[in-house]
């Protein structure tokens, strides 16, 4: 899509998920949505658009109260409420306007909903650090914590050039890389298969357990999903009852939802089926982080066609209307 078209669309606004839009020009660098969150400092959007790497269009629409459904916006395939609480930023990502969309992660909410898109999703506790840390804040399960910034993209390409340019990067050899038993991925590296614990169970048990193990291995991997398919992945929803609290864990939110609450790194693959994704997750660490991207890399594959021709297609959104094509 042309940039006068991703501008376009964005005036157009046709999910709502668009606060506000800035002037682009066409060779003036990708283009970068940014979450409506003041979290997000606007010195570290700047370092970004310094570099002419990146222009700045859209501020987006996040979910009220930082909620990890949004009941303002839907998910563009499904039509069920969509996933927060970087819900427009990954909206926007995945409609083609924008080439990255930068959010904020307290509980699962960048890797969720880039999940929920078959979007790529990366968030890192080293983003801005110590702007961040001047931050925090309680759960909606009493568990203090202070968010991350993250990174959504549909294209693997970009979010890897983006995340070399916020925080830096090392390498190491491969010692342990863990998966869960009940995985029948054949990765194409060595893995070790463990017993996890129930990943779509109290979120302070799934802390513990990366505390304790992510500093005994290189990386993990969690397969999860599909996020808010089936279910209703949201805390405020579950916590009243049994049967509140089972159609929120039917919504397939595993380890995402902790991530940053164990100071962690996380990347999301997606794969073939919708809000599947491939959840890799390691210590804060740069020649952690270096040596997971690399492998996490091996696991991508080709964008889906149809999502691709239908919703990053201009005819889609700028199609005329009955009278306004006269021709015979």
């Amino acid at each position: 899509m042309k940039v006068s078209d991703m501008h376009k669309l964005a005036v157009l606004n046709p999910f709502h998920s668009v606060v506000n839009t800035f002037d682009v020009k066409e060779g003036n660098g990708l283009l970068l949505g940014v979450k409506n969150d003041s979290h997000i400092h606007p010195s570290f959007i700047n370092q970004l658009t310094s570099t002419y790497a990146y222009q700045l269009h859209t501020v987006d629409h996040m979910a009220i109260g930082g909620r990890a459904i949004d009941l303002q916006l839907v998910n563009p395939i499904t039509g069920r409420y969509m996933s927060g609480s970087s819900s427009g930023t990954a909206i926007n990502v995945f409609l083609g306007m924008n080439d990255i969309g930068i959010g904020s992660d307290g509980g699962g909410s960048v890797l969720a909903p880039a999940m929920s898109l078959n979007l790529f999703g990366f968030i890192s506790y080293l983003i801005d650090e110590e702007h961040m840390n001047h931050y925090q804040k309680l759960s909606t399960d009493n568990i203090l914590f202070r968010p991350s910034l993250g990174i959504i993209a549909s294209d693997e390409t970009k979010l890897y050039a983006c995340i070399e340019k916020v925080i830096s990067l090392d390498d190491k050899g491969i010692d342990r890389i863990i998966v869960s038993n009940d995985d029948e991925t054949c990765y194409s590296f060595p893995v070790e298969r463990v017993v996890y614990p129930d990943r779509y169970g109290p979120r302070q048990e799934l802390i513990e357990y990366l505390n304790d193990v992510l500093p005994t291995i290189d990386f993990m991997i969690s397969k999860e999903g599909p996020v808010d398919v089936e279910g209703f992945g949201d805390s405020v929803f579950g916590h009243f009852d049994d049967r509140t609290l089972q159609i929120q864990q039917a919504a397939k939110k595993g380890f995402i939802r902790v991530v940053n609450m164990a100071h962690a790194t996380a990347i999301t693959i997606p794969t073939s089926k919708l809000g599947v994704s491939y959840v890799g997750i390691c210590e804060s660490k740069e020649g952690k982080i270096g040596l997971m991207l690399e492998m996490m890399r091996k696991l991508v594959i080709p964008q889906d066609e149809l999502i691709e021709r239908y919703f990053r297609n201009p005819e889609t959104w700028f199609r005329k209307g009955y009278g306004e094509n006269n021709e015979i």
